[in-house]
């Protein structure tokens, strides 16, 4: 600048004539000089903003919009070279060209119509209102320029046309728009392949529908194989692919409007027109089919009245069940109250299911006179108001009336109860106190009222109440099942056990659920119980044990040669097969006194008693069978196989030889000889007969010292 002014006044020395010009030229420097200092003084905040954008995701660009348009208005106020509505513009123009090229960073629009319809519509709705709200803060910033400016000081407004500011932007927008509508209408008849009807048209329907969904598939396919920019403003293709793609909609539209009339005109009742509603849900609001199905909605009204109507005839009815029987008829296994009121919760559902319907359809009342929905909606609040604040609170009142002095009554029973004719028991756990812990375990959550103070005692003793319960149960089972299983023998002999010192018992059947000590006391009786049904049980399970061991001895004793039917009586192996069953014999006989002896422990008896001795002979009888059953089994054997009319082989072989001059049998046939055949078969008898010899007799009392009374070589002996 110093050169300059030297310059000057050279020239100023020597009088050239160029001085007017170069005065003229440095004035005019020295004042592009200011402006620009001004002009970049005011812009660099602006920078600061603009970077902020640049660097954020486009979504997240929202926030920045107003602080941006401030330091807009800022510069506006403060610059004196910079506040013409002509650089204004275009700084705004720039600030829009600037969101829209970020925007198409963000959305990507080679991929738009490519990609998932559900993600690529959010992220154009997420730029469309970014954009509308940048034009809101425009013009609200607009509005409040005067706020900027001091008091006193002149204001100038930004008088110029906001459509030279968004010229570009607008276009844009309407761009993205047009794609917005593409992709809603492409979504909203992708669920036309979810749709499925009911009724006898369902089918028919159905295909039409989904012939439907194979149009606008090939139609939208077209919009997937374009190589096209959708969001290039100076392409025309893109406009006319969706405009072709919109008339094809429009005829979907018409044909799907007269399907979801014939669906709803087959549909029977309202729960299956409610149905159908929700099927098609957004589909109902685009203009064509909304047009269509205007005029079902008087018909939706009407079968709601009918419901209505319904409803207060089942009211109706239900209250005269109720004074006929004394009590409201309810659910099986529901308490009365928690029943009664479960039921108008049931019957409030029926209208308020249909009504909440009716309050999700937000075209309705364009549809329909909005004084025939308020009429119905009035009847609605009515029939709320008598169910409801009427007949709820009614049943709640008097229930909580009477509880508590139902609830003390039968605190005070006794806990157990003896029939006089079967003598058994039972838990005496009134069926009054099982219903107040379920209403109250109902009514804690309806929020109808306090529960009564007795009745929540009650319920937070639950558990108590149930351990006592099914401990008294468990009790009173095994008890009874003693009384019923134990045989005429056993009831004399546990005769004081079954009792269970009767003084115990009776405590039980005076004591109440509130006695103190009761736990104590139930405890210890049922020890006591648990005890003798053991005992009881191990006693008859030993007596099982020794019917299977004597019926393990009934299989024959004597078999015919590796028992073939073609085969002879082995009588080389006889005398190991005996001494095989003999030893089965004594070891069972011991057995069975070891299990007669352990019973005896068991079953706390007197070997001296006369009930001991009868139960003795209760299992001596056993044993005996079994021997009768053991030796009757092996003579049926000899009798079958010896009996000429059954067609079986021999059993025995006798030879006959010839001796001169004499013919000898062998062995022989005459009854008196020692080794004859006669002899034979009298000695397999009689070793038959002896196993009953084997074992000691368990009924000492008898006077016998086994089971076989007096031995004998024939099949005729005396048994006892």
């Amino acid at each position: 600048m110093r050169k300059v002014r030297n310059m000057m006044e050279l020239l100023e020395r020597v009088e050239s004539s160029y001085i007017p010009a170069f005065k003229t030229m440095l004035m005019d420097v020295e004042a592009a000089l200011t402006e620009a200092q001004d002009v970049r003084l005011h812009l660099m905040p602006l920078k600061c903003r603009l970077e902020d954008i640049e660097r954020v995701e486009f979504s997240e660009v929202k926030p920045f919009l107003l602080p941006l348009l401030h330091v807009v208005c800022l510069i506006w106020v403060t610059s004196k070279h910079y506040n013409m509505p002509v650089r204004i513009v275009v700084l705004l123009q720039e600030i829009c060209n600037l969101l829209i090229e970020q925007a198409l960073v963000y959305l990507s629009p080679e991929d738009l119509l490519k990609g998932d319809m559900e993600e690529s519509l959010g992220k154009v709705r997420m730029v469309l209102g970014i954009l509308n709200t940048f034009k809101e803060a425009f013009e609200e910033r607009r509005e409040k320029l005067h706020t900027y400016y001091e008091p006193g000081q002149e204001v100038r407004e930004w008088d110029f046309n906001s459509t030279m500011v968004f010229v570009r932007l607008d276009t844009f927008l309407k761009r993205l728009e047009m794609v917005e509508d593409l992709l809603a209408t492409a979504l909203d008849l992708m669920k036309l392949e979810k749709i499925e009807f009911s009724g006898i048209k369902g089918k028919t329907l159905g295909q039409q529908v989904l012939d439907m969904y194979e149009e606008f598939q090939e139609a939208y396919k077209l919009f997937s194989e374009r190589t096209y920019d959708c969001l290039d403003l100076t392409n025309m293709d893109f406009e006319q692919d969706a405009f072709g793609f919109q008339q094809k909609v429009e005829d979907i539209d018409r044909r799907l409007g007269t399907v979801f009339i014939q669906a709803f005109d087959d549909a029977s009742d309202l729960e299956h027109a409610f149905k159908l509603l929700d099927m098609f849900g957004s589909l109902l609001e685009r203009p064509v089919i909304a047009a269509d199905a205007a005029d079902k909605y008087s018909v939706l009204i009407s079968m709601f009245s009918r419901a209505l109507d319904h409803a207060r005839l089942i009211y109706s009815r239900h209250i005269q069940t109720e004074l006929k029987l004394g009590s409201p008829p309810v659910h099986k296994n529901m308490p009365p109250v928690a029943g009664a009121l479960c039921w108008a919760r049931e019957l409030r559902a029926r209208i308020q299911v249909p009504f909440d319907h009716f309050r999700r359809i937000p075209h309705l009342c364009v549809s329909v006179p909005a004084k025939l929905l308020y009429d119905h909606l009035d009847s609605f609040s009515l029939i709320n108001l008598i169910f409801f604040l009427w007949y709820q609170e009614k049943l709640y009142a008097d229930w909580s009336q009477t509880v508590s002095e139902k609830s003390q009554y039968n605190l005070t029973q006794p806990l157990i109860r003896r029939d006089p004719e079967t003598k058994l028991v039972t838990v005496n756990f009134d069926p009054q106190l099982v219903l107040v812990l379920r209403e109250v375990s109902y009514l804690s959550g309806s929020r109808l009222g306090a529960i009564p103070p007795p009745a929540a005692e009650i319920y937070s003793s639950k558990e108590s109440y149930r351990q006592l319960a099914a401990n008294l149960e468990l009790m009173v089972n095994r008890y009874n099942k003693v009384l019923k299983t134990v045989l005429e023998w056993g009831k004399g002999l546990t005769e004081g056990a079954q009792e269970l010192s009767p003084a115990a018992l009776k405590k039980s059947s005076q004591s109440s659920h509130f006695l103190p000590g009761v736990w104590d006391h139930i405890s210890m009786v049922m020890d006591d119980v648990h005890d003798l049904e053991q005992r009881i049980q191990k006693a008859k399970n030993n007596v099982e044990e020794i019917q299977t061991i004597v019926g393990s001895w009934a299989s024959p004793i004597f078999v015919r040669r590796d028992c073939k039917t073609e085969s002879l009586l082995s009588l080389e192996d006889c005398q190991d097969r005996l001494e095989r069953r003999y030893s089965l014999v004594r070891e069972s006989g011991q057995r069975i006194h070891l299990l007669v002896k352990e019973n005896q422990s068991l079953l706390l008896a007197d070997p001296a008693s006369d009930i001991w001795k009868a139960y003795v002979d209760y299992v001596d009888e056993i044993v005996l069978d079994g021997f009768f059953t053991a030796i009757e089994c092996s003579l049926k054997y000899l009798l079958e196989n010896t009996d000429p009319k059954a067609g079986l082989a021999p059993l025995f072989e006798v030879q006959l030889d010839l001796v001169i001059p004499d013919l000898i049998f062998q062995p022989s046939l005459d009854p008196g000889t020692n080794d004859g055949f006669y002899n034979m078969v009298e000695g397999l008898l009689h070793d038959i007969y002896r196993i009953s010899s084997l074992v000691p007799r368990l009924a000492e009392h008898s006077g016998f010292l086994h089971y076989q009374v007096r031995g004998c070589g024939a099949p005729s002996c005396w048994w006892q």
